[in-house]
């Protein structure tokens, strides 16, 4: 009979006491490290939860003013201006349908001219006439208005039409007139009258003449033996002479006096100046006349610059200041005449003639 065999149990060995200690002081220090690196993100928690809150306490006081506000203005009364906007709306809104059906009408009417550009042509010279005549009558440039007629000349001698032909010779006449028109050189004149104005200064006044004294023969003495009635009535027979001298005795003036004189005469042609620039024929005249009687009187009428400032003068006493400005309508009149609806010149008159017509 067999022994059973002795098995052996090995018995896990306990944990030791030490190792306890150990993993209990590790996890207070672990517990300690938490609570030390918690403290910061405390303190910056509770700065930031109180910064939120004041934000939050400034968003509700803003939110209950706007309340207040928005409480006042549904109280008040806001109909009239939807009323006045409404109807600002509604005249806008016609204004604006009648501009679309004027529109489509011109873009009708376009569409019904026929395709040529002799109606375009026709009121370009249509509006070159035009132009010169306003050049011409108000603003007194025909420089001006005989440049628009030969820009007219030139489109009219490229335009097919026969029936222009008469425009044509009436535009010739036109600028013929144009060019023969002569009127005075304001610039050049009022130049003059400044630069005699200068030379004033220089001019030689008149010497004044005595005229010699001739002693008469000494009667002789009444007697006395005759009455002295006789003699007081003898005296009182005698004619009286009484001589009026109105020429300008120069050979006793002052210095002063001299000067005087010189700035009297350069006023005289200001004056004579002054109306040439506002072109006053009449008023002009009559101041050249003055400035020539005051020379007269006063200046020395054989010295060359005398002489020659009078005759400067009196060629300018004869000059018109404001002709007459010449016709040249007649063209622009039989042309508009020739391109009425009614001549058969274009066929249909554009919309552009017409509006370049008026």
């Amino acid at each position: 009979m067999s022994t059973p065999t002795e098995q052996t149990v090995t018995k896990p060995p306990k944990p030791k006491k030490r190792d306890w200690i150990f993993l209990f002081l590790f996890l207070i220090l672990l517990l300690a490290s938490t609570i030390i690196l918690s403290y910061p993100l405390g303190q910056q928690f509770t700065r930031v939860q109180e910064e939120l809150q004041q934000q939050v306490n400034i968003l509700s006081t803003q939110v209950a003013t706007l309340q207040t506000e928005l409480q006042v203005l549904q109280s008040q009364d806001l109909k009239a201006p939807s009323e006045a906007l409404q109807t600002r709306f509604n005249e806008l809104s016609k204004q604006q349908q009648s501009l679309d059906n004027a529109l489509t009408s011109l873009v009708h009417r376009i569409e019904q001219q026929p395709q040529t550009d002799d109606g375009w042509k026709l009121a370009e010279i249509n509006y070159l006439l035009t132009i010169a005549l306003h050049r011409l009558q108000l603003a007194h440039d025909p420089e001006g208005a005989l440049v628009a007629l030969t820009a007219a000349d030139e489109r009219l001698q490229r335009f097919p039409k026969s029936a222009l032909l008469p425009v044509k010779t009436q535009l010739l006449e036109d600028i013929k007139r144009l060019r023969e028109f002569e009127r005075p050189d304001i610039a050049r004149l009022a130049v003059l009258l400044a630069q005699y104005t200068v030379q004033v200064d220089n001019l030689p006044l008149l010497q004044g003449t005595r005229k010699t004294y001739t002693p008469q023969p000494i009667e002789p003495a009444p007697s006395d033996d005759q009455p002295w009635q006789e003699q007081v009535l003898k005296e009182l027979k005698q004619p009286v002479v009484i001589r009026d001298n109105n020429e300008a005795d120069t050979a006793f003036l002052t210095p002063e006096q001299h000067s005087l004189v010189a700035q009297i005469l350069q006023m005289k042609l200001e004056n004579a100046r002054f109306f040439l620039l506002r072109r006053d024929t009449q008023n002009f005249a009559a101041s050249i006349a003055a400035v020539l009687d005051w020379l007269k009187r006063y200046y020395d009428k054989n010295d060359n610059k005398v002489k020659a400032l009078q005759k400067a003068l009196a060629d300018m006493q004869n000059i018109v200041l404001n002709p007459q400005l010449p016709d040249i309508s007649g063209s622009l009149n039989l042309l508009q005449r020739l391109s009425a609806p009614a001549t058969p010149l274009v066929g249909v008159q554009s919309g552009a003639q017409r509006s370049f017509a008026q």
